[in-house]
């Protein structure tokens, strides 16, 4: 089994051919590695760019690549031509960290060789993924690969970090560390129409309350102390990427502020929802709720 390990760092501009931003690859880096998890090779491929030769300052300073070592460059097409003769093995297994990479690889592989799907790739892993998953680190946030080498002591000293090379061999490290072959054959995806149409979805945030993706049930709320079903006080408003309502409790007067919030994805809808107690009103907050019904200031001790 061949495993390929691969890292890209690309260049944003405005192309005039999409009418739009485009990420345009100007290094590809790759590690080979066997079934033992033995690095056995390395791609390294720097691109001259032909859509903006002009590097944005974020890149220049994230990866310390200059606009100079991009003019002895090569062009994509003959660069993605090269991987693919060196991957050699057609059922190895692809590996970026985190599908961000992905993305923008199929994003030049449309725009330079008008084709839907990347060559080279039969089989995927999100390596990303599957390292969260096995350091049980959880969904809540991404894993940086720095944080990865942290947790499983490789050290990164002598590394060139944002640099498409030894990025991937970093990576290749913490896959051989973190690497179990019954979970990771469960991380592998074919690279079919299904896999392109998962990669390319693009998820929205539901913004009305009346769409049919929004669940009815989980618009109702039970008391957190109580257990009684709350009173909607409010209408629900779409503020901060979510429906927002404020609750009563009739029974205990508790008052809640609920966030539902409704993503549409590739496999159907998904709905978060939180509910917050709010805190109890102070003689001012009330005085100044009458002041507003009246349209003067109350008495104190109102």
């Amino acid at each position: 089994m061949t495993y390929i390990v691969m890292d890209l760092e690309w260049n944003g501009a405005y192309t005039r051919k999409t009418k739009g931003f485009f990420n345009e690859i100007i290094e590809i880096g790759a590690v080979k590695i066997n079934d033992r998890m033995e690095p056995v090779d390395t791609f390294h491929a720097v691109i001259r760019p032909v859509v903006s030769r002009k590097l944005s300052t974020l890149v220049q300073d994230l990866t310390g690549i200059e606009e100079q070592e991009l003019e002895g460059g090569q062009q994509f097409t003959r660069a993605v031509s090269q991987l693919r003769k060196w991957i050699a093995d057609p059922d190895a297994v692809v590996m970026t960290w985190s599908t961000t990479d992905l993305m923008v690889l199929l994003e030049n592989c449309r725009y330079f060789l008008g084709r839907e799907q990347i060559p080279f790739m039969k089989r995927y892993a999100d390596l990303q993924a599957y390292c969260q998953e096995r350091l049980d680190y959880g969904t809540a946030q991404q894993m940086g690969l720095s944080k990865a080498c942290e947790l499983l002591g490789i050290p990164e000293e002598g590394m060139d970090l944002h640099r498409a090379l030894d990025d991937s061999i970093l990576t290749g490290r913490v896959f051989a560390r973190v690497f179990e072959p019954v979970t990771f054959s469960r991380a592998v995806r074919p690279a079919d129409r299904e896999f392109y149409d998962r990669l390319t979805f693009k998820t929205v945030i539901i913004s009305d309350i009346n769409d049919e993706n929004v669940d009815r049930e989980a618009l109702s709320f039970r008391c957190e102390g109580c257990g009684r079903p709350l009173r909607r006080t409010s209408d629900w408003k779409f503020r901060s990427r979510a429906f927002c309502a404020e609750f009563l409790c009739r029974s205990c007067k508790t008052k809640y502020t609920a966030r539902v919030q409704v993503k549409l994805k590739y496999d159907g809808p998904v709905t978060k929802r939180k509910l917050v107690v709010k805190a109890p009103e102070s003689e001012k907050d009330k005085r100044e709720e009458k002041r507003g019904e009246n349209g003067a200031p109350a008495p104190a001790g109102v």
